[in-house]
């Protein structure tokens, strides 16, 4: 287990609330002083009462001293209250909401390399067992507080037993050392009996997220039952590591369990034979045997919770790697907001490659003009995509090579950057929201009457007054109630809504029929205008109003110019014009 990635944790975290948990850790002590002199008191009535006759003056000395036993009680009550108070509601449960959120943030943050080792199922399932993480923090902190608490109580318990009998108080001492010796050595094993099946539980939830995504490929390759069986084949590996991590807890119980025993047989025994041979008194027995009680109490608690936490902490770290995980793209140091003027872009002297892939560009050359359209065609493969991928930094852009109006894309921040630029995809996802919440996506602040116009001009308004509430209906998962062009529509008005200078196409109406497409096309013409826009397309018809069409093949520039100069050329763009007509 990574310590540093805990501590780390703990640090973080705790100091959020340093100054409640500082309030506890004062606190703490005088209630374990409260607590101890509750059978303190007790053991000298037993002994006041014991050496003397009944009196006037016993019974003031009896009625002060159970004065004072109320008073310990009330006060060690109330201030127990106050911590399990503070506890719950100032620190684990804030604290537990910002370990969700960091998770969350964190996942949101991640690209493409994050993404091809961990599904989004693996990822839920690591948000939502947060409140594994939120028990294994509450944990920690219980066994902190329960070891500082019983740390303090001993100490006090030394002192008062040292005042009945010194040796006595050297003997108790060292029979807690070695209980906490024992106790440490048997929870060892507990961290490696839960290790993999929380990996395997994450797995299947994994599994389970991709199954239900995926539930129309399994339809129609009737592979239900193949993939129910290959998680009956997981579950069975995770019941087997239950059963050992239950097998190592009650093992562990059982030595805890036979030690306390022991140490308590111990620390009954040597008290009495003291009071035999007349060392100490009666009402001291009594102080003696409640301290071995409640110390005894405790250890075993705080074993328990040792135990437990040594589990949970990998549960915890389990989490905790995800958070510590750098993102693959993040802002400088000294990043700033990028400053859109005209819109010119230029990619200088590009090198770009994939990690696990081959070179995708070399010594790549493009500019465009503010306001120029340019499509951008060639055969699938070639790079078109993951050009406009680098130009939105959604993979890592080479520093000095890609500039927006004379301004590095690498030393601006993402988010001003994703701001400044309009992307219709290929295929639009939607949330499982209203298609008015979907369409003002492109604008958060967007009113009414802005949403129904974008709706109108991108022809989204011909199909949504026919859907059972119209906006307010709910388009499903991915948008799974409306059509591949219904949806793209959506991505059309979004774009139209955020109206960024720079507009960025990816086959944008590859899913549209001949009729929409047409309409799509005009309406796509008028918010094109004044824009710098890039237009990855197969379809060449729809680059035919580009003021230059690019031709990319394996990354290098093979042709440009204007769609009638490129046909009057012959080249590759006129043989792939002649392949669609």
């Amino acid at each position: 287990m990574n310590k540093h990635l805990v501590l780390d944790f703990i640090k973080k975290y705790y100091a959020h609330v340093k100054w409640n948990f500082a309030a506890i850790l004062l606190i703490l002590p005088i209630t374990a002083l409260f607590t101890q002199f509750v059978p303190w008191n007790i053991s000298k009535i037993i002994n006041l009462i014991n050496a003397n006759q009944v009196s006037e003056e016993v019974w003031q000395q009896l009625l002060t001293m159970l004065l004072t036993l109320s008073l310990m009680l009330i006060a060690s009550t109330l201030l127990t209250l106050w911590v399990m108070y503070v506890l719950q509601s100032k620190i684990f449960a804030p604290l537990g909401i910002n370990i969700r959120q960091d998770l969350f943030l964190q996942a949101l943050g991640q690209h493409k390399i994050f993404w091809s080792k961990n599904t989004p199922g693996e990822v839920c399932s690591k948000i939502e067992n947060s409140r594994r993480s939120i028990a294994a923090f509450s944990s920690l902190g219980d066994f902190l507080l329960s070891f500082y608490t019983s740390c303090c109580t001993l100490i006090i318990m030394l002192v008062l037993i040292a005042q009945i009998y010194p040796l006595l108080a050297i003997i108790y001492f060292c029979s807690a050392i070695v209980l906490l010796v024992i106790f440490h050595k048997v929870s060892r094993n507990t961290f490696k009996a839960s290790a993999q099946q929380e990996n395997m539980t994450n797995k299947i939830f994994g599994r389970i997220v991709n199954m239900i995504s995926n539930y129309f490929v399994l339809k129609i390759f009737s592979s239900l039952n193949r993939e129910v069986q290959r998680l009956e084949k997981d579950y069975n590996i995770v019941s087997k590591s239950i059963f050992k991590e239950a097998w190592v807890k009650t093992k562990n119980h059982l030595i805890l369990d036979a030690s306390l025993l022991l140490f308590e047989c111990l620390m009954i025994i040597y008290p009495v034979v003291l009071w035999a041979k007349g060392d100490i008194q009666a009402g001291d027995i009594v102080y003696v045997l409640s301290s071995v009680m409640s110390l005894g109490g405790m250890l075993g608690n705080l074993a328990g919770i040792w135990m437990g936490n040594r589990s949970q902490l990998y549960k915890l770290q389990n989490n905790l790697k995800m958070l510590s995980e750098t993102p693959e793209i993040t802002d400088t140091a000294n990043a700033k907001k990028l400053k859109i003027k005209d819109g010119l872009i230029e990619f200088k002297h590009l090198n770009f490659g994939y990690r696990n892939g081959g070179q995708v560009f070399e010594d790549f050359n493009l500019k465009i003009n503010a306001g120029e359209k340019v499509g951008i065609v060639g055969m699938s493969g070639g790079g078109k995509t993951t050009l406009l991928h680098i130009l939105q930094r959604l993979v890592d852009t080479p520093a000095n090579q890609v500039f927006i109006d004379g301004q590095d894309i690498a030393q601006v921040t993402q988010a001003s950057l994703h701001q400044a630029i309009s992307f219709i995809p290929q295929n639009t996802s939607l949330f499982h929201r209203t298609l008015a919440e979907n369409l003002s996506y492109g604008k958060f602040n967007a009113a009414h009457k802005q949403i129904i116009d974008a709706a109108q001009k991108s022809y989204v308004a011909e199909f949504a007054d026919d859907l059972p509430q119209g906006y307010q209906t709910y388009v499903g998962d991915k948008g799974i109630k409306l059509s591949g062009g219904q949806r793209q529509r959506v991505g059309i008005a979004r774009a139209i809504l955020k109206d960024s200078s720079i507009l960025l196409l990816d086959e944008a109406t590859s899913a549209l029929d001949s009729k929409s497409e047409k309409y799509i096309q005009q309406s796509l013409q008028k918010i094109m205008k004044g824009k710098t826009v890039i237009a990855v397309a197969h379809r060449l018809s729809t680059l035919k109003n580009m003021d230059r069409i690019v031709v990319i093949e394996n990354g290098k520039i093979i042709e440009e110019g204007s769609p009638k100069q490129l046909l009057k050329n012959q080249g590759k763009y006129a043989k792939l014009w002649n392949l669609q007509s």
